[in-house]
This record gives C-alpha cells, sequence and structure tokens, in this order.
C-alpha cells in the first residue's frame, strides 16, 4: 500500500508533443520539389536538375562524375551564382 502522500501520475507524453513533430516532417516533406528527389541519367539531365534547386540562375562552373565509397555514381555540379560556388549532388540513375 503507498502512503497518502505519493501521488500516481503519467510519465507518458502528450498527443501533441508526439504529433507535432510528426506532422512537420511529414509537411516538409510533401513541401519539397521534385527536383529534391531527382536523378539523373546523363551530365545535361544533372545540370538541369541543379539549376532547377539553384532557381534557375547561375553559371555552371563544371560538371563531374564521382563514384562514392559504397559504390553509388553522383554528377557533382559546381555553380556559381550571387558571388558564391555551391555544389550540387546529382545521382545517377542506374
Amino acid at each position: 500500500m503507498l502512503p497518502s502522500s505519493c501521488k500516481l501520475t503519467s510519465t507518458l507524453p502528450s498527443p501533441g508533443t508526439i504529433l507535432a513533430p510528426l506532422v512537420m516532417a511529414v509537411s516538409l516533406w510533401t513541401a519539397l520539389p521534385d527536383a529534391a528527389f531527382a536523378a539523373a541519367s546523363n551530365q545535361q539531365q544533372a545540370v538541369q536538375i541543379a539549376m532547377d534547386k539553384n532557381g534557375g540562375n547561375g553559371k555552371v562552373l563544371s560538371v563531374s562524375t564521382v563514384t562514392n565509397r559504397d559504390g553509388s555514381v553522383i554528377f557533382a555540379v559546381k555553380i556559381l551564382s550571387n558571388g558564391r560556388v555551391r555544389v550540387f549532388r546529382i545521382p545517377k540513375n542506374n
């Protein structure tokens, strides 16, 4: 028997603390453009995807094909935009 000074409280989180992060993740995922998950079969497609991700502006400095340690192949597209160089890593279609 518990002493009368002891109270039993629930330690389960409220539904809001569980659902809020899940709703946020789903909202962000659905808001991403298709280019965020796009893959390219050649360098020209990789450049187009990278330019779309960059807002359609910038100058392409280089495109190279890179094999990762896990064996996956990507296109690394370097774009100069607003005085900054960004590298977009676009997966290659198999």
